[in-house]
This record gives structure tokens, sequence and C-alpha cells, in this order.
């Protein structure tokens, strides 16, 4: 085949371009410290690359989730520690009351302080954390207790607020107000057990001694009622513990993996791009050199 002048220059042409191309290619990688900068790089690649980020992204939502998660516990269990300590020391009023020889000024003091602890317990069970009622199910908006829920008839929701903690993975993250407060009606439910105690303060016969003494029992059963409802926080306290270091690993690991597959090896990156800038080097020289004679006759 006869080789003509301008089927050389064609070819030298696309071979320097081929050449910057690959300059030009590594000179990015290394500017952006990215393997991957297009597609067409590594489609293979960006298709793992791509599903890495989704994990990701979805491992990072979930870490989130556990954490208002937890918050959400911390702040039921911080308000559960307060409601044993006021039953505590409601039983400790109970005990110094229920004697005969309690004077009815002392009684009347004990029931101004109970009137207290009363309002406060109603309060601690119309707790919100972020804006949301932690003791009505779903009904997330709506207070759950009346401001004297002895004699105000209320119903709560028995709805299930759950965060979700993995694929497919739920965790329950509210108290139910009857778990700790008992419900209305029922003779037990600490707010009745209150009001009965306060009425018994009124009455200085020896039938509401009798009450006062009845109130210490029924007040120990309502503190069991709280401790059984913090261990359940505590429990659930302890899988999100487990959760969000299973969570933690695996980002790492996703990270790590997307790190492989982007970022670029910057030592063989640099080694690339000294070889692949020689070359472009080398190839200007061979052109000038074979394409000087003939660019000069044209000239002359």
């Amino acid at each position: 085949m006869r080789i003509t002048q301008s089927m050389m220059s064609r070819s030298m042409m696309s071979n320097l371009q081929n050449n910057f191309k690959r300059l030009d290619k590594h000179q990015e990688q290394l500017m952006t410290n990215r393997r991957l900068n297009r597609p067409s790089d590594d489609p293979a690649g960006v298709a793992s690359a791509l599903q890495y980020r989704g994990e990701i992204s979805s491992t990072t939502q979930f870490e989130e989730n556990v954490e208002d998660a937890n918050s959400w516990m911390q702040f039921t269990d911080s308000v559960l520690m307060e409601t044993t300590s006021i039953i505590q020391r409601l039983a400790e009023l109970a005990v110094q009351a229920g004697t005969d020889t309690v004077p009815a000024d002392a009684r009347n003091n004990i029931k101004q302080e109970v009137d207290q602890l009363y309002q406060q317990l109603v309060s601690l069970g119309n707790s919100q954390f972020k804006g949301k009622y932690i003791f009505n199910g779903e009904r997330v908006n709506e207070a759950p207790y009346p401001s004297d829920p002895a004699n105000t008839a209320y119903s709560l929701d028995e709805g299930v607020v759950q965060y979700q903690i993995g694929a497919g993975i739920y965790v329950p993250v509210n108290m139910l107000g009857d778990k700790v407060f008992g419900a209305f009606g029922d003779n037990n439910g600490l707010f009745k057990v209150l009001d009965d105690f306060k009425n018994a303060l009124n009455d200085t016969s020896p039938s509401g001694t009798t009450a006062i003494q009845n109130a210490i029992p029924a007040l120990q059963e309502n503190l069991e009622r709280v401790i059984t409802a913090q261990a359940e926080i505590g429990g659930k306290q302890n899988r999100l513990e487990f959760s969000m270091s299973r969570l933690n690993d695996l980002n790492l690991n996703y990270i790590s993996l997307q790190s492989l597959t982007e970022d670029a090896d910057m030592p063989a990156v640099i080694t690339e791009l000294k070889t692949a800038e020689s070359i472009y080097q080398a190839s200007l020289d061979t052109m000038a050199r074979i394409i000087r004679p003939s660019l000069l006759d044209f000239l002359r």
C-alpha cells in the first residue's frame, strides 16, 4: 500500500490526540482525586459506586433514627425516674400521716404537698418530646390527661410509635400511659390512689387513718409498675445501642468500599501521569522532526 503524506499526517495527529487524551485523563484524576469522574471511565465500577452510595445514605438515615429513638427513650426514662421519686415521697408522706397521733395541722401540710405532687404527676403524664406527647400512643398531638384525671374521664390511645432502624427492622419507642399511671376507672391506678389519699387526709377519724394506711401498699404497687416500665425502656435502649454499633460498622464498611471503587490510587496516578506526559512530549518531538522538512518546503 502506498503511504501518502496526508495519511501519515492523519495517523500522527490521531496518535497525538490519543496521547493527549491519556494525559488529560490522568491530570483529571490527580486534580479530583477520583478514579471515576464519568460513567464511561468504568461502567461497572460506577454502578457499584452508586449502590454503595445508596447503602451509605440508608444506613446514615437509620443511624439518625436510632439516635432519635434513643433520645425519646432517654426522655421517657427521665420522666419515669421522676415519677418513681414522687411515688417514693408520697409513700413517705403516707407513713407520716398514717397514725392517729398526727395533728390536724400536720395532715393539712401533708395534704398540700400531696396536692402539689399530684399536679406534678399530671404534668409528667402530659410530657412532650419534641412537641409530641409520649404517653398517648399514636395520638402524639393530643394531651393524654385532663387536669384532674382521677375524677375526669379520659381515654388513652394504644397505638405504637415505631422507628425504622434497619431494612424491615422497627423498634417501638413510646410507652403507653396505662402502663405507668393506670387506666381511668382503675381503683389501683396512680391518680385514683392519690385522690383517695388526699381525701383520707381530710378525714380525721380512725377510718381516715385506715384509708391513709391503705394508700401505702397501693403506692408500692404503682411504684413497682413504674419500675417495670423503666425496665422495658432500658431493654429497648440496650437494643438500640447494639443496633447503633452494627450500623456504624456497616457504614464504615460501605464507605471503605466506595473509596476503593471511586478514589484514585495517587501514587499510581502520578506514575501514569508522568508516563503519559513523557509519551505526549515524545509524540510532539517526533512530529516536529518528521513534519518539519515538509512544512519548510511548503513555506518555501
